[in-house]
């Protein structure tokens, strides 16, 4: 959403350090950590701040962990104490999961085992294609170091509770590798699981060697972090359920993924053009391949028609390859500051504030996501969408129908298609019920908004006490 800061690798000072270590602070602290936060910006780093601020009503003093590049002058307005940290992120590359290049699991140092000699040569292979920085054992090493640093500084202490804010089977290699190497009191460590481990509707540990690997490499990692207490957490009851397969002898409670509170606008449900927003940069799992086909299939009907105004972001790069070319005057005209067309576009990065008043504007939510990549896997746009009131059309064997038939089903709050091609009828369907859809969104929203605070969100994980005692399970 926002824009990249340039490289700073600084950490505390000895002056700062005081005020972090256990023994300055009064309050135990909620320890966010999560590479993949460079900025103010995101939906890392929106969950971070939200995990925080909830983590201050229950009594808890929070710090941010982040990747090195967050700049701490571009974060004067933060509320929370932040530690650029991190040299490498994004380690969900080297998952076993769907999102990652693994498929053999790994020890703690990052090495391979399992598999037979020939699997173990592919997957070595695999690894050295990558430019050395992005190599798996060089990664995770970087990344322990980092911590061991982190942990060095700030010195935390058995009241304190780390929280990885985004995590894999690959990143708790490297948290193991990590703590092994600490002398640090029994901690209590959550972690909270984002990624599909397969995109199947329905699996089972025994005839999955994809569990079955992240099953082994994740019991690796788990014995290596004794005696800390770990707790897990997935985004969605249906990741939830993919990791209890996986049969870790720990449970993995389901938690709401928050989203920031709005306050909602009655809009007028006659008011024309309609604003239809395709909220997120395009990427292959939301459907990207579909966006030129689907901005064709709505052109005539919607869009020169004036009766919907289609509003997204979009790489300046790449734009010409997603538009067709009936709108490309369109798409020039939008640039150069046109409100009035029937596309509004934003090729620059958004910040948070900014982002979210972009998604204050719109009259109803598009997904053209690909749904077995979200069969376990949270939308926070269309929670976004949702808490402000906002109908949505969104595909059906997904966790994003799953939440429309929560609150009603097809036609209630929104649309559930099988396939893009009902997507403009829907839309037209959408015009005509618009005033009774939009009102029962609306009701629905104080639901949404309740369930899915950064308060809420820790009360479910069990961190509602700061002073309360951890029992593992």
């Amino acid at each position: 959403m926002s824009s990249m800061p340039q490289p700073s690798s600084n950490f505390p000072n000895i002056a700062e350090h005081s005020r972090l270590s256990g023994s300055a602070s009064t309050k135990p602290r909620l320890i966010v950590i999560d590479d993949n936060v460079r900025s103010i910006g995101g939906h890392y780093y929106e969950l971070a701040n939200l995990l925080m601020s909830g983590a201050q009503r229950w009594g808890y003093q929070p710090v941010l962990a982040a990747h090195e590049t967050f700049q701490t002058s571009s974060a004067a307005c933060l509320q929370h104490r932040l530690l650029p940290t991190f040299r490498t992120r994004r380690m969900v590359r080297w998952s076993l999961g769907v999102d990652g290049d693994s498929r053999l699991p790994r020890d703690i140092q990052g090495r391979i085992v399992g598999g037979s000699i020939l699997d173990r040569a592919k997957q070595a292979i695999r690894d050295r294609m990558e430019i050395p920085s992005k190599r798996p054992q060089r990664m995770l090493a970087q990344w322990s170091d980092d911590f061991c640093r982190l942990m060095k500084r700030i010195e935390p202490t058995s009241s304190d509770v780390i929280l990885v804010n985004t995590g894999d089977d690959f990143v708790m290699l490297a948290l193991a590798n990590a703590l092994s190497r600490l002398k640090l009191a029994s901690m209590r460590i959550d972690v909270i699981f984002h990624f599909a481990l397969v995109d199947q509707l329905s699996v089972s540990h025994s005839n999955s060697p994809t569990l079955q690997s992240i099953h082994r490499q994740m019991r690796t990692a788990l014995e290596s972090l004794k005696p800390h207490q770990v707790a897990l957490h997935a985004t969605t009851p249906s990741l939830a359920e993919q990791w209890r397969k996986v049969e870790l002898r720990l449970p993995v409670t389901a938690i709401p993924y928050p989203t920031r509170q709005r306050t909602i606008h009655q809009s007028d449900s006659s008011k024309q053009p309609i604003k239809a927003v395709l909220a997120g940069l395009p990427r292959a799992e939301k459907g990207r391949e579909a966006i030129h086909d689907f901005l064709s299939e709505i052109h005539e009907p919607h869009l020169r028609s004036q009766r919907y105004q289609l509003s997204m972001q979009m790489p300046a790069a790449k734009w010409q390859g997603l538009i067709p070319l009936p709108l490309h005057q369109a798409y020039s005209q939008s640039l150069a500051g046109d409100q009035n067309g029937p596309l509004e576009i934003m090729t620059a990065n958004l910040t948070t504030d900014d982002y979210h008043r972009w998604l204050d504007t719109a009259d109803l939510g598009l997904f053209l996501y690909e749904p077995e990549r979200y069969v376990a896997r949270c939308s926070g746009v269309l929670l976004e969408m949702l808490s402000r009131g906002v109908p949505v059309i969104v595909p059906d064997r997904c966790w994003l129908a799953e939440q429309v038939r929560r609150a009603g089903g097809h036609r209630s709050i929104g649309f559930i298609y099988q396939n893009r091609a009902e997507i403009p009828d829907l839309m037209q369907q959408f015009t005509k019920n618009r005033a009774a859809m939009s009102g029962r969104a609306i009701a629905y929203a104080d639901k949404v908004r309740a369930e899915h605070s950064g308060t809420n969100t820790l009360r479910v994980m069990g961190l509602d006490n700061a002073t309360r005692e951890f029992k593992a399970a």
